[in-house]
C-alpha cells in the first residue's frame, strides 16, 4: 500500500512542477509580448507615410452635400493598405480642423501627416471635381485629377478612379 501512495505523491509532485513551469513560461511570454508592443508602439515603422483626407466640398449653391461619404469611402479604401506602409486619418478626424483652419496643409501638420488629399467641385459646363494630393512639408502637388461630374456620373466609379490614381502616385500595392 505504501508503494501506491508514494507513486501517487511522485506523480502529483511531477504534475505540480510541470504546471508551475508552464505558468512561468506563459507569464514570461505574456510580459515579453506586452513589453514588445509598448516599445514598438511608440515608433512608426521606417518608411511609413501618413495620409490625411479632408472632406470633399460640393458646390456652395448645391442643396445638401453631393460628396457626403466620398472622402469616407477614400479613407476606407486607403485604410485597407498595410499599416506599415500607410497610416490614414479620415474625414471624421480632419473635419473640425479643416473647417476651422481653412488650410489643408495646416491640418496635415496638426496630424503630423506627410500628405493631404483634398477635393472640391468647380462649377462649369460640365461641373468638374478637382482632387489634389499635397506633400505637407513643402506644399508640393504630388497628384491632381480633374473629373467631369454631373447627375449621370456614378460616384462609386469616380471614387475608385480617384483612389486608383492616388494609389499609383503613392506606389502602393492595390
Amino acid at each position: 500500500m505504501m508503494e501506491i501512495s508514494e507513486h501517487t505523491e511522485n506523480r502529483r509532485a511531477a504534475a505540480r512542477r510541470t504546471l508551475t513551469a508552464l505558468l512561468i513560461t506563459v507569464s514570461a511570454l505574456f510580459v515579453a509580448s506586452v513589453v514588445f508592443m509598448v516599445v514598438r508602439g511608440g515608433v512608426d515603422p521606417e518608411g511609413r507615410r501618413i495620409l490625411a483626407i479632408i472632406p470633399f466640398e460640393g458646390p456652395a449653391s448645391a442643396p445638401g452635400d453631393p460628396y457626403a461619404g466620398f472622402a469616407e469611402g477614400l479613407a476606407a479604401y486607403f485604410g485597407r493598405a498595410d499599416p506599415n506602409d500607410l497610416g490614414v486619418f479620415g474625414p471624421a478626424s480632419t473635419f473640425e480642423l479643416a473647417e476651422s483652419l481653412d488650410d489643408p496643409l495646416a491640418v496635415g501638420r496638426t496630424f503630423d501627416a506627410d500628405m493631404v488629399l483634398v477635393g472640391r467641385e468647380v462649377s462649369g459646363a460640365p461641373p468638374t471635381l478637382v482632387a489634389e494630393l499635397f506633400r505637407v512639408d513643402d506644399g508640393t502637388t504630388l497628384w491632381r485629377g480633374e473629373f467631369e461630374v454631373g447627375p449621370d456620373v456614378d460616384r462609386r466609379t469616380l471614387l475608385l478612379t480617384v483612389a486608383t490614381e492616388v494609389t499609383q502616385t503613392l506606389d502602393l500595392p492595390r
